[in-house]
């Protein structure tokens, strides 16, 4: 399938992943006269029901020809590929795609014309509101090498907002939402567990704030951030603030199931992330870090005032889309990954 150069063309990156498969559903369903394009590692992830309505390029961002091919008459990318994890065997992974493969993408975006340009960051790269009372191990820590890796990609894309593309950012919360059951829908999976009666224990985090939204809730503040961002905007999508002890009350109340889960304290949670990264030095996966621990312990309340405000951003209420995701959790077409 080819660009019908008649057409405006929208270059997705990351559009299989679980906020990019919303994006581009979006895409579909609101720009119908909008050729949409995926610069995809793995064609074969792209569902079949959307194969015929999108352009497809094999490649990924470290493939400079591919990305020059993706760039290639688009108007506008949505820029969502990344390297979001907790942990990489080599930490200088997360720089070279969340930086040095962003910084070429915007070469090629340059050389292209491309007009418009959203960067899908993470409220991480803004850092925590402050520290929660229970935080005294952690004091002032230093950022790990995936927040310092999208730090620098938000300065890199602000430096070239004066270039010939419009660039805007945005910064994703806690995102959860009926998808994959896997560590980028972490908050899902949680529900998930915690719903079957596996999800036991928690930080005793002195009930500091984190942020939630449904994942379709950001795909629709990307497209907006397209639309009506500010040049050199950065926007936070978001919903509500609340604990998680409050979440997992909420998640009780929505579902009638209400387990017990065990605070531990701070420490605890330090040695259980010490020990995974050890697995790591033995070709394993750790499943979470010391550096990951310790943001659990921060405040990350933020403010969607300016997404509201500037892009006409509304998104669900917490409780209406923890019933959606909790619903579909419990009907046949709910997978675990």
């Amino acid at each position: 399938m080819t660009h019908n150069r008649s057409m405006k063309c929208a270059l997705v990156t990351g559009g299989t992943g679980f906020i990019g498969a919303y994006v581009v559903r979006r895409l579909l369903e609101e720009e119908r006269g909008t050729w949409v394009r995926l610069l995809v590692r793995n064609p074969a992830r792209v569902p079949e029901d959307i194969r015929g309505a999108v352009e497809v390029v094999p490649g990924d961002l470290l493939d400079r020809a591919a990305v020059r091919t993706a760039v290639e008459g688009a108007d506008t990318v949505l820029h969502l590929a990344a390297l979001a994890r907790a942990w990489a065997p080599d930490p200088s992974s997360f720089h070279a795609t969340n930086v040095g493969a962003l910084s070429a993408l915007l070469e090629e975006m340059d050389r292209a014309g491309v007009q418009r340009f959203v960067h899908v960051s993470t409220v991480m790269a803004g850092g925590p509101r402050g520290s929660g009372a229970a935080n005294g191990a952690n004091g002032s820590r230093t950022p790990s090498p995936y927040e310092i890796s999208k730090r620098e990609g938000e300065q890199l894309v602000l430096e070239r907002t004066g270039s010939s593309a419009h660039a805007v950012i945005v910064r994703p919360t806690r995102v959860y939402g009926p998808g994959p059951l896997h560590d980028a829908n972490g908050v899902t999976k949680m529900l998930h567990l915690y719903i079957k009666g596996q999800f036991r224990v928690r930080l005793d985090d002195g009930d500091v704030l984190g942020n939630y939204v449904h994942a379709d809730d950001v795909a629709r503040g990307v497209l907006l951030a397209a639309r009506r961002g500010a040049r050199g905007g950065v926007y936070t999508l978001g919903s509500e603030n609340i604990s998680l002890r409050g979440l997992l009350e909420l998640a009780s109340e929505l579902s009638g199931v209400r387990r017990a889960v065990v605070p531990i304290p701070a420490w605890a949670g330090l040695a259980i992330g010490a020990v995974a990264e050890l697995s790591g030095l033995v070709g394993a996966t750790p499943f979470i870090t010391r550096d990951w621990v310790r943001t659990f312990l921060e405040d990350w309340r933020v403010d969607i005032g300016p997404a509201r405000r500037d892009l006409g951003y509304e998104p669900r209420t917490l409780r209406a889309g923890l019933a959606e995701t909790i619903a579909w959790l419990r009907s046949p077409g709910a997978a675990p990954a």
